[in-house]
């Protein structure tokens, strides 16, 4: 039996790993929404955040903040909200630009995956910023404080491990 298989070109091939390697971008700079600073989506990401956003809420009424402590929250809470609509908008402008690129015949891959890195890497100090924002809402708790926000992430860690969310390779390493 002769089978033939059909012939691509180097510029299809090449163009379809850049938009694999983008939607693998894409995902990998947007985690699943945290309701503290990260994204909801659709589905499960959406599960997921929304429940995330109540046990948030209640590690927020369960903290009894002071006003210095709640200016603190408000301010880490609105700019993850904020982010969290940017970021949406920045992707799919990122993803027009680059499928306008792509579209451009004898495309320039290495300017496409550069203008991919720095994206990411806006969105890294976009992240990081967030954190340091809810890390001084942390600074300014008391030992009680921080001890009700260290069991409210080790009860979503255990979580995570009961599910079988570890991450790499989903078995945490001991496999």
């Amino acid at each position: 039996m002769n089978v033939q298989f059909p012939k691509f070109s180097p510029r299809l091939i090449a163009a379809s790993a850049v938009l694999s390697l983008g939607l693998a971008a894409s995902a990998f700079a947007m985690p699943p929404g945290d309701g503290a600073c990260g994204f909801s989506g659709h589905g499960m990401h959406r599960q997921y955040s929304d429940r995330g956003m109540k046990g948030m809420s209640r590690l927020h009424d369960d903290l009894k903040l002071d006003a210095k402590q709640e200016a603190l929250w408000q301010n880490a809470d609105k700019a993850a909200k904020d982010h969290k609509v940017s970021m949406g908008e920045r992707m799919r402008k990122q993803r027009e630009e680059t499928q306008a690129l792509l579209n451009q015949p004898g495309a320039d891959l290495r300017a496409v995956l550069k203008r991919m890195d720095d994206f990411r890497t806006e969105g890294q100090k976009q992240h990081e910023a967030g954190r340091e924002r809810w890390l001084a809402v942390y600074d300014a708790l008391n030992p009680e404080q921080k001890e009700k926000v260290r069991l409210f992430f080790k009860s979503r860690m255990d979580r995570m491990d009961h599910f079988g969310q570890r991450g790499p390779g989903r078995d945490g390493g001991k496999g």
